[in-house]
């Protein structure tokens, strides 16, 4: 075989290789990331929309601590605020438990300890840039001996000159283990943010953990 022919098909197959190494490397995620450190995620921003068997399940947008993992001190969990209807917060026992949990090591805990309208747990997210849009809060609640008030998610909307509309998913009542709780609703063009959270307007103990609140189009 003449030499020119032979390295021309010398090089045609290292080229050939060279590609499939690079397919290979593509499809296992092994290429080197980038140096620069990624930013923290925006409350407000959306990454791509998640599928589940095919179906589009929303575009997640970042809260602070959804799993109540975060390092507490005392009461108070990082990114949660903690409330009661009115008076010393000495009717509920407010606690990050991690005796118990949905996922991962921790989640929540609300007792009321005496007669009081509600007490709760909420944190605040800007929704300046979803004006208009579906949202889904959910969580992971659980009960013990919780009266027929119930324990249930809340969600206020609010505006630039004070709240809009308040939302409450169903209460769970009794004594329950952990199951998956969901309220979807839709922004007023004039909403800026919302708290989101969960409330116990009843006796007994709730739990809440892995927290998620996603955008629909």
């Amino acid at each position: 075989m003449p030499e020119r022919r032979r390295t021309r098909q010398h090089a045609l197959r290292s080229l050939a290789g060279a590609s499939l190494c690079l397919l290979a490397a593509a499809a296992t995620g092994v290429f080197a990331q980038s140096a620069t450190p990624s930013a923290a995620p925006s409350a407000t921003a959306a990454p791509a929309k998640s599928q589940a068997n095919g179906r589009t399940i929303g575009q997640a947008i970042a809260i602070i601590n959804p799993g109540f993992e975060e390092p507490a001190t005392g009461a108070r969990a990082p990114g949660w605020l903690t409330g009661q209807h009115w008076g010393p917060k000495r009717d509920y026992e407010w606690a990050v438990d991690t005796t118990v949990a949905a996922e991962g090591k921790a989640s929540y805990r609300i007792r009321r300890l005496s007669p009081q309208a509600y007490g709760m747990i909420h944190q605040q997210v800007d929704v300046t840039a979803l004006a208009g849009k579906t949202l889904e809060l959910s969580a992971q609640l659980r009960t013990e001996d919780v009266g027929p008030e119930g324990w249930l998610l809340v969600v206020n909307i609010d505006g630039r000159h004070g709240i809009l509309e308040q939302l409450r998913g169903t209460p769970v009542t009794g004594t329950t283990g952990w199951r998956r709780e969901t309220l979807r609703f839709k922004l007023p063009a004039e909403a800026t943010d919302v708290k989101l959270g969960v409330m116990l307007l009843d006796r007994g103990t709730g739990w809440i953990d892995d927290v998620a609140l996603r955008s629909f189009d």
